[in-house]
């Protein structure tokens, strides 16, 4: 339903160019696929998702104002943990399914 982001001043953390500026956390309220669909849109690749019990993308500057622009919901981030769609042992079975398949495709 809907792609929610965070807000957040980062400190002196990561590359220095991300220092103190604001930064937001990117998931869904619906599903990984909505979630990568929208980071797609932003030009963030896949394999920069965040992988844990709430999936997301780390974004900051002009990629954090975009999403915000493209429709993205700003939410505290207590809010965003409760409305996030957590990642889920049947998520897992089924991503390793998916990636079993094409390996064996590939054959």
């Amino acid at each position: 339903m809907a792609i929610l982001i965070d807000s957040f001043l980062n400190g002196a953390r990561g590359p220095v160019h991300f220092w103190y500026r604001r930064c937001g956390h990117l998931v869904s309220d619906t599903s990984l696929e909505e979630l990568h669909e929208f980071a797609e849109g932003l030009g963030l690749r896949r394999e920069w998702l965040q992988r844990g019990s709430i999936p997301h993308y780390d974004l900051t500057g002009e990629r954090y104002e975009l999403a915000l622009a493209r429709g993205a919901v700003l939410v505290s981030s207590r809010e965003l943990v409760r409305r996030a769609v957590r990642r889920t042992r049947a998520d897992k079975v089924d991503r390793e399914m998916r990636e079993l398949s094409n390996l064996l495709s590939d054959l």
